[in-house]
This record gives C-alpha cells, sequence and structure tokens, in this order.
C-alpha cells in the first residue's frame, strides 16, 4: 500500500509542475504580448503629437546642449 500511495503522490506531484510550467508560460506570453501592444500604442500616440506639433509656421531652434563644442 504504501508503494501505491509513493507512485500516486509523484505523479500528482508531475502533473502538478507540469501545469504550474503551463500556466507561467501562458502569463509570460500574455504581458509580453500587453507590454507590446502598450508600447505601440504608446509610439503611435507620440507620433501623432510630433506631426501635430511641427507646423510649417514653427521656427525650430535648437536645443544648446545638442550642440557640439568646439575642438580646441
Amino acid at each position: 500500500m504504501d508503494v501505491w500511495n509513493l507512485v500516486l503522490y509523484v505523479v500528482a506531484s508531475l502533473l502538478a509542475l507540469k501545469s504550474l510550467a503551463s500556466l507561467m508560460t501562458h502569463h509570460k506570453k500574455v504581458v509580453a504580448h500587453q507590454l507590446a501592444l502598450e508600447y505601440t500604442q504608446e509610439l503611435s500616440q507620440n507620433g501623432k503629437k510630433v506631426s501635430q506639433s511641427d507646423s510649417p509656421d514653427q521656427e525650430v531652434k535648437p536645443n544648446p546642449s545638442d550642440q557640439k563644442a568646439p575642438a580646441a
């Protein structure tokens, strides 16, 4: 009887581990998909903001920190 309990326990443990691994893999895929979706939405919103703020009437002023310092 002890052998059968041990076998049953081992089989149940393996099934539980398999189920846990499957659940974790699915969760990882869902989270990665959600992050990619949020990232693309953020990029598209930033693109719309940039295109709306850039009009031909506005003069673009260079940022002083972007200019290169003269070489000595």
